[in-house]
């Protein structure tokens, strides 16, 4: 959607206290373009939005005149949308329940099978990539996916890695806004790039990037929907989740007052897995502030792939919270394809660091109910002693406490807190200069100000005793 229509419906999902933001009223109307006639509850059987909210939402928008009346969009709202949200199909394009399995191409989209053309032409898949090709069922029944959810028209569209070329297929529907496509591998980077000059793709553009180092600023805060098939382990897709929601936008300014965006989509593949491993996977998808909408299982199919039994399933994906974009993540040397993992060599003995432990109490219990004053001076002690921090978790618990743990380039560190004790608990272990623990320490220790502290250290991967020593602190 345009900068103008952004603000506008900013304005009204404030005005109709909708908390699915702009993405909801953009899904209320496509779904009114496609569906002229639909009642409130039928609407919000579609949007999945509240039948009460539905209606306020629709209040705001004749106020605003952007339709004639609530229960139809007119002439008027019929052309707003096409104007400014670019919507195309004003009907359903693919009737029916959308499954894992499509018999044939419904005739308006036969053009897609010139993508056939292109996908035998592919690079070779380069295994320590983990890549491997999806076949043309699945680069199809994506699109058509796409499609159904009105995903495409008018839509800014980033591929996190695409060997399989689902790009070009999205970009030959001649219907989004704008596709960039982030890779790695220039092998794929030059053929998308040539494929599409042959299709005469506008709006389309291919960026050399290794997701490991931080993203380029140009594509930060830009994108409506990210598609990605990331590496096969844990550690690679929460690498790739984490880029998505960069790029994913996540906030607007509007008269020097910056506005929060949620909603925007995902289109993740991901492969099989043990229980234990699903629930790791599902976790991940949490701790990004994304939530599933829907999962198709057994949607991807790959020429071969037999390490994943040559399918995936399919998870739609959508962005629940602004992302924490303050801490510079580099993880060039950080293993995350599968066989780097499976051939990264184990030590016979840990690298030796230094272990911090240490308590701090206090009087005034209030002062430790503010979780985000205690998050960001946590957080800052680090950045403090240049520590680099690749991942943070946190958790607020019920009625008071809070831990959180930031995962360092050189192991972890973690702050507990129990304000019914006035206690804050620190544990740090760095495999890193022993000048840096005791930064840290020193910061939590002068921003918290605690009325008594104690604090402790021991010398990690040696074959002395354990023993901590105490640290004197001014």
């Amino acid at each position: 959607m345009d900068t103008e229509a952004e603000k506008i419906l900013v304005s009204i999902a404030e005005r109709a206290q909708l908390a699915e933001g702009i993405e909801g009223i953009r899904s209320i109307l496509l779904t009114m373009y496609r569906f002229p006639s639909l009642k409130n509850k039928i609407l919000a059987q579609k949007t999945g939005i509240a039948i009460p909210t539905i209606a306020a939402v629709r209040s705001e928008l004749v106020k605003a005149d952007i339709i004639e009346k609530r229960n139809f969009l007119g002439i008027k709202g019929r052309e707003w949308v096409r104007t400014k949200l670019k919507l195309i199909f004003d009907y359903d394009p693919l009737p029916g329940n959308f499954d894992s399995v499509i018999k044939e191409i419904p005739e308006e989209f036969s053009y897609l099978n010139k993508i056939k053309e292109f996908i035998n032409n592919r690079p070779t898949p380069e295994f320590s990539l983990d890549q491997s090709h999806a076949d043309f069922p699945t680069i199809i029944k994506k699109t058509l996916y796409l499609l159904k959810k009105g995903d495409i028209e008018g839509r800014r569209i980033i591929f996190l890695g695409d060997d399989d070329v689902i790009s070009l297929a999205v970009g030959m529907t001649k219907l989004a806004k704008e596709i960039t496509v982030l890779d790695l591998d220039n092998r794929v980077l030059d053929f998308i790039s040539q494929s599409a000059e042959e299709l005469s793709l506008n709006n389309f553009n291919a960026l050399s990037h290794d997701l490991r180092e931080p993203s380029p600023s140009t594509i930060i805060n830009k994108y409506d929907l990210v598609v990605t098939d990331p590496p096969y382990t844990n550690e690679g897709l929460r690498l790739f989740l984490k880029r998505a929601r960069e790029v994913l936008k996540s906030n607007v300014s509007i008269d020097s007052k910056t506005y929060p965006i949620i909603g925007k989509k995902c289109l993740l593949s991901f492969g099989n897995k043990p229980p234990e491993e699903m629930q790791k996977l599902q976790m991940s998808i949490l701790d990004h502030d994304f939530i599933i909408n829907e999962m198709i299982p057994d949607f991807n199919h790959y020429e071969g792939a037999s390490i994943i039994g040559k399918f995936s399933h399919l998870y739609y994906l959508q962005s629940v919270m602004n992302p924490n974009s303050r801490y510079t993540l580099n993880l060039t040397s950080y293993p995350i394809y599968t066989s780097e993992i499976k051939n990264k060599s184990e030590s016979l003995f840990r690298p030796i660091g230094y272990h911090f432990v240490g308590e701090m109490r206090f009087n005034n219990q209030k002062s430790l109910l503010e979780n985000k004053r205690i998050q960001k001076i946590f957080l800052d002690s680090l950045i403090d002693a240049d520590l680099i921090i690749l991942d943070v978790y946190h958790h607020n618990y019920h009625p008071f406490g809070y831990s959180i743990i930031a995962i360092l380039e050189t192991s972890h560190a973690a702050l507990h807190t129990w304000p019914e004790h006035g206690y804050i608990s620190i544990d740090i272990f760095i495999c890193d200069e022993y000048s840096k623990g005791l930064k840290v320490i020193n910061y939590l220790k002068n921003q918290f100000n605690p009325i008594k502290s104690d604090f402790f250290y021991m010398e990690r991967g040696k074959k002395s005793k354990i023993t901590f020593e105490p640290i004197e602190m001014q």
